[in-house]
């Protein structure tokens, strides 16, 4: 340790125009800490600051930097927490001096751009808090934005749906999803935009909220940290308003309530934050003044809560399919291993509206290829699927096809012409169908027919080769792929003990490798003008490093 303490006290000395105020030393959690000094550039001042080294340095700990930089004096600055720690950015380096020099020249930057230039980002920080816990559980609410206006100072109740239960680090966090907002006499004002699903969700709850036109901030940025501080945001009706409740619920006392704070962050957005109030111990007293009896918050601190924007453009930010697709009403034919894969796939990417089709039933052993779950035991596939869809996006719309739709109007009466422009009427509702079926009769079918896109997905034995057909009249395009070009070699099948149909041999990996691409290729033919989207066979090659060839017809 004091060879460590000596060489980085060493370091600091000879840094350009830096100098030690305190000396370094070690602490009793074997950090190393001092005080130094750093210039500003064009000017005669000097900033001052706490540095603080942790045992892991130069590496990071955990995901956060091993070097602190802090003055609480700089507080109104940009870009510096809670603590007076500096937020820099810093570039990875395992030599110790090296990586020093590196944080210290980040930590110019920060002195030249926020506190010499006071730039403030373009894009919005939320305020700075941190979560506390209420009786040893923290909360946590999740919202959308809302199609109504509020106006300053507007009040009421809000009904939230309680979810999973996890772990927040060490302690137990009660996750929550907030529904719909109510005036103040409990009448619906307006919804979150949640999917259907989301809606019906059971085990609901009120709690109560207000809205106001500036958020509820110190210095820009720290959140308000004691009830006090909201006294003069808010009007006397509130006040009554929060007397009342409390009133009326003595009963459930010691009950947790939330407290939705909402404010604007920009000209179309809000957010909300939450606080947690204890029924029966609400922060606030009464005073009497001219006769009037009056309301107002007591000076005790503000238990935040976690909240989240999930709205859509939130939620899949990080990325989504073009709106070529996510955009589609989308039907999936057949839910198998490619099927499944795929609803899934869209699911993810931001898709919202997919229906499908599947007379199986999913068994246990079609759970290691397929996007399904062990725990669900046998079941319908397209309710055990949509489940799964429903639990991945809080946004997507399932619909459950029955089956009979395609054996009956198009295999029994493919012949009649009547049948087929009744069953093209119903599939014309689609703006593209993806058939994952294999099913060599109902494509026949659906290749007579005229569809807004149409696209079927097929693979070979052992995941050889990906089939995909993009053309209305895809049947006899697929089938001359299978019979005439491609070496399907079906002899070696997986055969299953009873009397049970051969399926082809492949893992998930195998599958999923060539139904990512083959979304990648069509996701990418559709997001350019253009390009036209053809059909295509993904071919694999194992024979020295895996490859994957793909061929446009």
């Amino acid at each position: 340790m004091d060879k460590r303490l000596n060489t980085i006290q060493q370091i600091f000395s000879e840094l350009n125009g830096i100098s030690i105020e305190t000396p370094f030393s070690s602490d009793l959690e074997f950090n190393i800490v001092g005080k130094i000094k750093v210039p500003v550039e064009s000017t005669d001042d000097y900033l001052f600051f706490d540095v603080k080294i942790y045992p892991e340095y130069p590496l990071k700990r955990m995901d956060t930097e091993s070097i602190t930089f802090s003055n609480s004096d700089y507080l109104e600055y940009g870009h510096v927490m809670g603590d007076g720690s500096i937020c820099i950015h810093t570039s990875h380096h395992t030599d110790l001096k090296k990586k020093i020099e590196i944080d210290i020249n980040s930590l110019k930057r920060w002195i030249w751009k926020y506190y010499l230039n006071k730039d403030n980002d373009k894009h919005y920080e939320h305020l700075i808090l941190q979560p506390k816990e209420f009786k040893g559980n923290h909360f946590s609410f999740l919202f959308t934005e809302v199609d109504h206006v509020f106006s300053n100072q507007q009040f009421g109740f809000f009904e939230y749906s309680k979810i999973n239960n996890g772990l927040y680090h060490e302690k137990i966090i009660k996750n929550n999803l907030i529904q719909e907002f109510r005036d103040s006499s409990n009448k619906k004002l307006t919804a979150c935009n949640w999917s259907s699903s989301i809606q019906q969700l059971t085990n609901k709850d009120l709690g109560i909220y207000i809205f106001l036109d500036n958020p509820p901030a110190k210095m820009g940025k720290f959140i308000i940290s004691k009830w006090e501080d909201l006294e003069g945001l808010v009007n006397q009706n509130f006040h009554s308003f929060l007397y009342s409740i409390q009133k009326k619920n003595l009963k459930l006392k010691g009950k947790p309530i939330p407290f939705l704070i909402g404010y604007r962050i920009s000209d179309k957005e809000i957010h909300w934050q939450v606080a947690i109030l204890e029924i029966g111990n609400f922060p606030i007293e009464t005073y009497k003044e001219n006769k009037v009896w009056k309301g107002k918050f007591i000076n005790e601190d503000i238990i935040w809560g976690i909240t989240k924007n999930c709205s859509y453009d939130y939620f899949f930010g990080k990325g989504r399919l073009n709106e070529k697709i996510t955009k589609s009403k989308i039907l999936i034919i057949g839910i198998g291993a490619i099927g499944s894969m795929v609803a899934t796939t869209l699911t993810r990417c931001g898709c919202t509206s997919i229906d499908v089709v599947d007379y199986d039933i999913k068994e246990p052993e079609n759970v290691c290829r397929s996007e399904y779950s062990f725990l669900t035991g046998i079941c319908n596939k397209v309710d055990d699927l949509s489940n799964e869809l429903f639990s991945i996006s809080p946004f997507v719309e399932i619909g459950i096809i029955n089956p009979i739709m395609f054996h009956l109007d198009s295999k029994i009466d493919h012949g009649l012409h009547n049948s087929n422009n009744e069953l093209q009427k119903k599939l014309l509702h689609y703006d593209m169908i993806i058939d994952c079926s294999t099913d060599n009769d109902l494509l026949y079918v659906l290749s007579k027919l005229e569809l807004n896109r149409f696209i079927t997905l097929s693979i070979t034995n052992n995941a050889k080769e990906l089939v995909c057909s993009v053309e209305p009249n895809s049947y006899n395009w697929v089938m001359n792929q299978y019979e005439n070009v491609l070496e399907n070699e079906m002899e070696n099948l997986h055969n299953p003990t009873g009397c049970w149909s051969p399926t082809f041999k492949a893992s998930y990996n195998d599958i999923n490798t060539l139904v990512q691409f083959a979304i990648k290729h069509i996701n990418i033919k559709l997001s350019d003008d253009s390009k036209s989207l053809r059909n295509f066979v993904l071919k694999t090659n194992e024979s020295d490093v895996f490859s994957i060839k793909l061929d446009e017809f």
